[in-house]
């Protein structure tokens, strides 16, 4: 599976509440239950998505409202203007997206 099919699988299991246990969901994504861990450290404190697991769920949850997004947004004219606000992804980033 690739870095953004599994991604967005997890975000979708994430809002549907169907990961599973920690063990359930490294099998779903192809991974290993400690590789599990590392991307699920690297969400949270890299790219700041707001996961817990709930034990009653038996699943991930995002303790937030809100949604994962993946992608590239062409900016109009309109939105020339507010370059300067457009937040920039790091050189940090860059590498926790590339170890996914």
């Amino acid at each position: 599976m690739k870095i953004c099919q599994r991604l967005i699988y997890l975000d979708r299991l994430i809002k549907l509440k169907a990961t599973g246990t920690p063990k359930e969901l490294s099998q779903k994504l192809g991974v290993t239950e400690r590789a599990w861990y590392k991307y699920r450290d690297e969400l949270i404190n890299g790219l700041n998505l707001p996961i817990v697991y709930c034990s009653f769920c038996r699943s991930y949850i995002y303790t937030e409202e809100g949604s994962f997004e993946i992608g590239f947004r062409k900016i109009n004219d309109d939105e020339n203007e507010d370059l300067n606000t457009v937040e920039i992804i790091t050189v940090e980033e860059v590498d926790i997206i590339n170890r996914l």
